[in-house]
């Protein structure tokens, strides 16, 4: 008796994942994956002026103070790039000291968002879905801040006199 209950409680949820509505969200989610793609090489305010699902997805990720501490930081936008199956959108706030910067990856598989909010050596992460944050989103804040590091050491050296020779 208890195996027949199994069975029927089991092709009820089997039957109840095949509905219309679920099938649908799928498709939508395929949809968003491929459409996504041809935004590379495009600033991210177009991007999320034309995906507004997105920018509803991060602002409520983010809440409304940190969407606006992203939006000051997407002031000085870089193209959009692909690093792995991440969609990576970046900016930062020009002129500001502790050079802040806002990266944004789509995992395109996942359709799951994850930001960082960058702040001299200082980070701020938030994701839709904190235990599988993907490798390639990590790897992308290291190469930044490496090369963020690089800049202000070249800088620094570039200020700093030189002694006289005798």
């Amino acid at each position: 008796m208890w195996h027949r209950f199994c069975l029927c409680v089991c092709i009820v949820f089997g039957l109840a994942a095949m509905l219309p509505g679920n099938v649908v969200r799928a498709q939508d989610s395929a949809q968003t994956i491929s459409s996504l793609k041809q935004y590379i090489g495009q600033m991210p305010s177009e991007l999320l002026k034309q995906e507004p699902r997105i920018q509803s997805r991060l602002q409520k990720l983010l809440g409304s103070k940190e969407y606006e501490r992203l939006q000051e930081r997407f002031a000085n936008e870089s193209p959009i790039e692909l690093f792995g199956d991440v969609l990576i959108l970046r900016g930062e706030k020009p002129f500001t000291p502790g050079n802040p910067k806002a990266i944004v990856g789509i995992g395109l598989f996942t359709n799951k968002i994850h930001c960082a909010l960058v702040e001299n050596s200082g980070r701020s992460i938030f994701s839709e879905d904190p235990k599988k944050i993907p490798n390639e989103f990590n790897r992308f804040i290291i190469i930044t801040d490496k090369r963020a590091q690089e800049e202000a050491d070249k800088k620094k050296k570039a200020e700093t006199p030189r002694p006289d020779k005798k």
